[in-house]
Formats: C-alpha cells, sequence, structure tokens
C-alpha cells in the first residue's frame, strides 16, 4: 500500500512510481481533524497518482518494441519470433526388419507469437510455408493485437522483417547442430535466387 502512517499518525506518506519515477508527498496532521482531512487528501493524490501511472504504463506496452538483440529470431514486434520449427517423429528404419525406430526431424519456417496475458500463457504458430510469408505475418500480428487487446496494428504490420533474414535464421539453427534443408526456406525466398 502506497499510504504509509506513523504509529502514532504524526505523519502521512504517499509513494508511487509513476512512469518508472518515485513520487512522494508528506503530510504531517497536528489533530485528529486534520489527520481525517489529510488522509482524505492523501487517498484522493494517490489514485490519481495510479491512474497516471497506469496510463503511462499503457501507452509504454502499446509502444513496446523488441529492440535487435544477438537473436537472429527477433522480428522487431514484442512476442513475435521468426525461425525454424523442428518436429521430431520416429520413424521406422528403412529396410529394417525389426521394429527399430530412426528419429525424423521436420522443419518449419513460422512466426511464433508467445507471452503471457492476464496470468494465461499463449503460444501459437503461423506456417510460412501453407500460408506464405505475408499471410503469416499479417494472421500473426492479428492474433497478437487480438489477445493483448489492441485495435489499430498498422503500425505493427508495416515492421514485418524481411524474408531474407531467413538466410541469418537457416545459418544461425544449422550452428545449433539443426540439419535444415535449403528447401524448407520460405518460398518468397527460394523464387528470388
Amino acid at each position: 500500500m502506497p499510504i504509509y502512517i506513523t504509529e502514532d499518525s504524526s505523519q502521512i506518506r504517499i509513494a508511487v512510481s509513476v512512469g518508472g519515477l518515485l513520487r512522494q508527498k508528506y503530510f504531517h496532521p497536528k489533530s485528529p481533524e486534520a489527520f481525517e482531512i489529510d488522509h482524505k487528501k492523501a487517498v484522493q493524490i494517490e489514485a490519481e497518482w495510479k491512474f497516471e501511472a497506469n496510463i503511462i504504463a499503457a501507452q509504454k506496452n502499446k509502444e513496446r518494441v523488441e529492440k535487435r538483440r544477438n537473436s537472429a529470431y527477433v522480428t522487431g514486434v514484442g512476442g513475435v519470433k521468426m525461425k525454424f520449427l523442428v518436429n521430431t517423429k520416429n520413424r521406422p528404419k528403412r529396410g529394417a526388419k525389426t521394429k527399430r525406430k530412426r528419429k525424423v526431424s521436420y522443419y518449419t519456417p513460422a512466426f511464433v507469437v508467445s507471452g503471457s496475458q492476464d496470468g494465461k500463457l499463449y503460444c501459437k504458430n503461423f506456417n510460412i510455408k501453407t500460408q506464405g510469408y505475408d499471410m503469416a505475418w499479417f494472421n500473426a500480428i492479428s492474433y497478437l493485437c487480438k489477445i493483448k487487446g489492441i485495435g489499430q496494428f498498422e503500425h505493427l504490420l508495416r515492421k514485418r522483417p524481411p524474408v531474407e533474414q531467413f538466410r541469418v535464421i537457416i545459418s544461425w539453427q544449422r550452428k545449433l547442430g539443426h540439419n535444415i534443408a535449403e528447401k524448407r526456406l520460405p518460398d518468397e525466398l527460394l523464387g528470388s535466387t
């Protein structure tokens, strides 16, 4: 609780973080009547500061941009990554008369939308091979905005990363030990070479 009262009721302190800065105000009531008046003022100021803090937090969340880091998977939109999804299955060995299995990995280029909202986790993949690069991006942003409650999302659609970034991603994931075939790149990238 951001309103602090000393044991002898000689001081009332309000402390609220607004936009990352701590705001404080002190009251020093001299009588019980003055204490009641100052306490009401403190509650009102606290409510105003919390309201302002919530507005600033909502604005920052709306304008939140993911900064490019060392990862090749970032897209510039917080909560949306681009990568090759790995689906590993056990298949019978070719020509084997036993029931021994071999592991086969299938790779799919996709936009992955993940995070949490209201204490619930969400994760959804948008396949670029089946939907196409532009449509997968549109569907990923639409899903993210639906989850986050963002009405206008044209500014997020304009942040679409270049399809050529998948060249970086394929080399990145190959360094991690994945054997991704060149034909698994998005069709828009294969058509341009």
